[in-house]
């Protein structure tokens, strides 16, 4: 019974002098118990909390939310005129309607001749209805094929354009330079410097 009893007022040392006693210490030491366990469930609530929480509850700048569509297809007219169209296989549209990020995409320019615009990826301006393509990118004219790493096609002044090294090839010929401006309505196309050409029989 001495031991026992000293080993309680040790524990009972630690205490607070009102919580001193045997009965005291068991009531404290299961309160301290009770209260280890209320911390560890709050704690493990709140983690999953942590874990599980809703994405669409963070507020995220507008520009970064999106959504995606696969096959956009879009199309300018002017009055009954189509004057371009514009396919993609993926669309991923930021809120803000300002632009729209292209995957795999083609512009067709309904000219005569027609010009076909294809790249691996782009971004089409809303508001100016101005087309961005990226590489790799092709411009096609009847047989002339153009190949770059980007183009750009102003829709208002249906011009092309491009600051990227060109390569366009015919069934005889192949021309390079840097550079390009292409009016649509002229039918005219320059490659702006560095030309090389070579003429094929």
């Amino acid at each position: 019974m001495y031991i026992q009893e000293t080993h309680v007022r040790i524990i009972a040392f630690f205490l607070p002098e009102t919580l001193h006693g045997t009965h005291c210490v068991i009531d404290y030491l299961m309160i301290k118990s009770r209260l280890f366990w209320v911390i560890s469930a709050i704690f493990i609530v709140i983690i999953l909390i942590i874990l599980n929480y809703n994405e669409t509850s963070v507020k995220i700048f507008p520009l970064l939310q999106t959504s995606s569509m696969e096959n956009l297809y879009l199309k300018h007219k002017e009055g009954n005129e189509v004057k371009w169209e514009l396919s993609s296989d993926k669309a991923i549209l930021p809120l803000g309607n300002k632009e729209i990020f292209l995957e795999s995409l083609v512009l067709k320019i309904n000219r005569t001749p027609e010009i076909y615009l294809t790249s691996g990826s782009g971004l089409y301006e809303i508001e100016q209805g101005n087309v961005s393509l990226n590489k790799p990118v092709e411009l096609k004219i009847r047989e002339a094929k153009f190949a770059t790493d980007s183009l750009k096609w102003n829709s208002k002044a249906e011009l092309i354009t491009s600051d990227d090294e060109i390569r366009l090839s015919g069934n005889s010929f192949l021309i390079t330079g840097t550079g390009l401006s292409a009016k649509v309505q002229d039918q005219q196309v320059r490659i702006i410097k560095d030309v090389k050409a070579i003429f094929y029989r």
